[in-house]
């Protein structure tokens, strides 16, 4: 019998898929799950494999393929299929089970069907011994893609026998499938998970024996953090001045920095700006102390205290005052020699100056952002916000152009999705059965759909940028300098269609 919070938990997944498996006729349920809960979920479909209170009998093959297109996301579905028998071999000889599955992936068509069918396969060789299999997908991304649903379609259309089922895992916080449909003659199921990991944690922190000092924090902690979730400001700021009292006792200005942070971020979740404010400035008095105490992470949580205020200030509609909060949080993050939060404090500095129409300080900020970002390696420049940076300086120089460029970008993504539409359909058309020429014709057609389309793209985008006067061709050639060639179209360090600032932090 379960015993802790989180077998207890487990227990429940396992009492819900049963009776989807036992008394629902559909191939697909589509769980929907809190995403504080995502790992819970993921840890019960790897308890599967081991014999507990909690075991269905049932075997979850977890699949996390993105999916860019209807025949590379067969394909790899299948490769990792593969990849995830051979990993599995040894645990599969200790349980005595036999390990000549012979699979070759490329045996079966880059179709919906021809993984059906891959996965088919399995199931025969291993007989009535796995009991059902489920084949959970979790793209990354491509969820949204119009491909991607039809893929899907497709595989339901082959009316998987009862044995193989699917699952599709989606937030209960901001869904993206709710759109999705399947024909009249292949139901799908829907389930939302009552399962709150928030609620998980408090309970096994309850649970635990409580010891000395720090187990009675841990608790006080656990009962805040489950209020800022679910509970008013009021009851936040009645839990916190119990937990405050406590960590004064014990001389603890680092523990009473995370009390007063929890209760900042209560407060701007409900829009209380101003309250937010105070309470993140009385954070950094104690976080200065712990600073001045020697505690390590003192400048760390005297740069968060800056972002939280900041964040709070440009919220309210603050503007100049979140300028000046940025700009101390930029201080703050080049003293604790941290380049990537400095870019990041240096951009959102120059956003609130540019609201306030002030270019000439936006544009000094962003220099100052765009040197921080000289000194990180090439290669994780494109994983900042150097990015968004680089476009904010461009902007500063040419408004207009800059926007050009924007709408180059939003134009361009748009094409390039049409490519893989056109190639999705061109694969579903050639049936389930496509050979390897066909898909390879069908690819080869995508490639080179994409190098022209990137070819006049940028072309297009040097005769705008050579249109511009000389300071924004020297800007341009900057960015690119830090950037890369790709630089802002292409690759990882391409701008995203609407930039969003950052204008609330996590608390």
């Amino acid at each position: 019998m379960a015993q802790n919070p989180v077998e207890q938990r487990l227990a429940d997944l396992a009492r819900d898929w049963l009776i989807f498996r036992d008394d629902d006729p559909a191939s697909l349920l589509i769980w929907q799950v809190a995403d504080n809960a995502r790992r819970l979920v993921a840890a019960f479909f790897e308890s599967q494999k081991y014999a507990s209170d909690y075991a269905t009998g049932d075997l979850f093959i977890d699949f996390d393929t993105p999916f860019e297109y209807a025949l590379q996301y067969s394909r790899d579905l299948k490769i990792f299929l593969a990849e995830s028998y051979a990993a599995s071999v040894d645990a599969l000889r200790q349980q005595g089970e036999s390990v000549n599955w012979a699979f070759d992936p490329t045996a079966f068509p880059d179709s919906p069907e021809g993984f059906v069918r891959a996965v088919g396969s399995f199931i025969a060789h291993y007989g009535e011994r796995i009991g059902t299999l489920v084949v959970v997908l979790q793209p990354e991304s491509g969820v949204d893609r119009a491909g991607f649903a039809q893929w899907l379609q497709r595989v339901l259309a082959t009316h998987p026998p009862r044995r193989l089922r699917f699952v599709l895992l989606d937030s209960s916080d901001s869904p993206r499938l709710n759109a999705f449909s399947a024909a009249d003659d292949t139901p799908i199921a829907r389930r939302v998970l009552a399962v709150d990991g928030h609620a998980v944690a408090q309970e096994t922190f309850a649970q635990e024996a409580t010891v000395g000092a720090a187990g009675i924090f841990r608790n006080q902690l656990a009962a805040l953090i489950a209020l800022v979730e679910r509970g008013s400001v009021e009851q936040v700021k009645s839990k916190a001045r119990d937990a405050l009292a406590f960590v004064r006792q014990q001389h603890w200005q680092d523990q009473e920095v995370v009390v007063r942070l929890l209760v900042a971020g209560a407060l701007l979740k409900a829009a209380r700006h101003d309250e937010a404010v105070a309470v993140y400035q009385a954070s950094r008095q104690a976080a200065e102390q712990a600073l001045a105490a020697g505690h390590p992470a003192g400048q760390k949580m005297i740069l968060q205290t800056w972002f939280g205020e900041a964040g709070a200030q440009l919220a309210a509609g603050q503007s100049a005052l979140a300028a000046a909060s940025y700009r101390q949080a930029a201080r703050s993050a080049q003293a604790d020699q941290n380049l990537i939060l400095t870019i990041e404090a240096r951009r959102m500095e120059a956003y609130c100056h540019a609201q306030a129409g002030e270019l000439p300080a936006a544009h000094a900020c962003l220099r100052q952002a765009l040197a921080a970002g000289a000194s990180l390696k090439a290669e994780v420049r494109g994983l900042t916000s150097l990015p968004l940076a680089a476009m904010d300086f461009m902007r500063t120089l040419d408004p207009e152009r800059a926007a050009a460029i924007a709408q180059m970008k939003g134009d361009h993504d748009r094409r390039l999705s049409a490519i893989d539409d056109d190639s999705d359909a061109r694969a579903l058309a050639a049936g389930a059965a496509i050979d390897r020429q066909t898909a390879a014709a069908i690819e080869e057609q995508r490639t080179n759909a994409q190098q022209r389309l990137n070819a006049a793209v940028d072309a297009a985008l040097t005769r705008l940028v050579a249109a511009g006067d000389a300071r924004f061709q020297a800007g341009f050639a900057q960015a690119r300098a830090l950037l890369g060639p790709a630089w802002p179209l292409h690759g990882e360090a391409a701008i995203p269609v609407v930039p969003p600032p950052a204008a609330e932090p996590s608390s």
